[in-house]
């Protein structure tokens, strides 16, 4: 099977799939080599090959081997291939040999798209032949997530997982990043599916010509020298990219992450943009995929608002992360002196207190406030 890898309207290398989708066999012609996605290393064929997996759904995405069944395919990588690899994340697809379609006639951020393999995929009900290509082929994160289009903005609809925690906290880190000024995907709660379940809706926050590059990539630059910290190993990847105003934006995501307890920022969960055309950093992305937070999978018995926590990417504990915040006067705190009421308030609304008892809801509150507290409490203790 043959392909031209593209960026937008740009060609960037030959290619040639097994007969299944599934896998890169080779590599030809090379017409654009600035184009290839940030990181790549030699061997290519193995690195393109390794990025291309990591594009698809993951294998550990409840219900996706029902979801292929259904969609008549064998592995996420073929379901990749046959949704040409579009996402609402960057430019890049792959165009069949012989096709003369054009990213501009074909991207999702100007054109609309089919939800039924973004239905099949959360369990839902679909025609007997789903429309391709489709967004969420490239869908990547466990939980289950589809690609939405809701009065004309792209939005992620996503669920939540044993504690229905999830979506309630990526709505509270949202209230939390507002308040501080800190840039994040603005997310609410809906209900929907068969039982009314709660699910995180968050606009996505990039636009036609604009691309992510998630952190684990620009990790990938340069390599890490011995004896280098992962943050200064990161840092230093940053200014190799160019990306302005780095250090400000980690820092925020430090202490967002500090006051949400957030114990799953890896490397796909953060990242810089870049202009597609012309290939420029802007910046580091908005906040986003904040709801693995406020101990959204401990029993409430467990919960133990003062305790630290498990953190990533740079550090093992919060704790330990936070004392990279070389600028904490930048952070006014008292701007989150009534946060309380405020997720009280979304917590006891009916719908949500159907699946978050009041006793968890306090909990929340509770993590929440004595992070606050522990925060100033260090930062008063790093001015002394």
């Amino acid at each position: 099977m043959q392909y031209t890898l593209m960026h937008a309207d740009h060609p960037v290398m030959e290619l040639t799939f097994s007969q299944d989708g599934a896998q890169i066999m080779q590599i030809g012609a090379i017409h654009a080599p600035e184009r290839i996605p940030v990181g790549l290393r030699v061997p290519l064929r193995r690195s393109l090959d390794h990025w291309w997996h990591r594009r698809a759904v993951p294998e550990s995405r409840p219900g996706l081997l029902h979801a292929l069944r259904v969609l008549h395919l064998h592995s996420p990588e073929e379901l990749l291939t046959q949704c040409r690899g579009m996402s609402l994340s960057d430019a890049y697809w792959i165009r069949p040999a012989g096709e003369e379609v054009t990213w501009e006639e074909s991207n999702f951020f100007s054109h609309d798209f089919s939800e039924h393999v973004g239905n099949v995929l959360l369990g839902r009900e679909a025609p007997e032949e789903p429309a391709f290509p489709s967004p969420d082929g490239s869908l990547d994160g466990w939980l289950p997530k589809k690609w939405t289009i809701r009065d004309g903005r792209r939005c992620l609809l996503k669920g939540a997982s044993g504690f229905w925690s999830e979506p309630f906290g990526e709505v509270i880190a949202s209230a939390i990043a507002g308040r501080l000024g800190i840039a994040h995907a603005s997310c609410d709660v809906v209900y929907e599916g068969q039982y009314r379940a709660p699910m995180s809706l968050c606009e996505n926050f990039l636009e036609a010509g604009q691309e992510l590059v998630p952190a684990s990539m620009i990790a990938r630059v340069l390599e890490r020298r011995e004896n280098e910290d992962k943050f200064s190993h990161f840092c230093r990847c940053c200014e190799a990219l160019g990306i302005p105003e780095y250090r400000e934006r980690l820092e925020e995501m430090l202490v967002l992450d500090y006051l949400i307890a957030n114990q799953d920022r890896h490397k796909g969960n953060f990242g810089a943009l870049r202009d597609a055309g012309t290939l420029a950093f802007t910046g580091m992305a908005p906040l986003y995929d904040n709801g693995a937070s406020l101990r959204y999978d401990t029993p409430d018995a467990y919960i133990d608002p003062h305790q630290d926590v498990e953190a990533m990417p740079f550090r093992s504990f919060h704790e330990e992360q936070i004392r990279l915040v070389e600028h904490p006067e930048r952070f006014d705190l008292t701007a989150l002196h009534d946060i309380d009421e405020e997720i009280r308030a979304l917590l006891a609304d009916p719908q949500a207190r159907a699946f978050i008892p009041e006793a968890r809801a306090e909990k929340i509150v509770q993590v929440v406030t004595a992070r606050i507290q522990m925060l100033q409490k260090h930062w008063e203790a790093y001015k002394g």
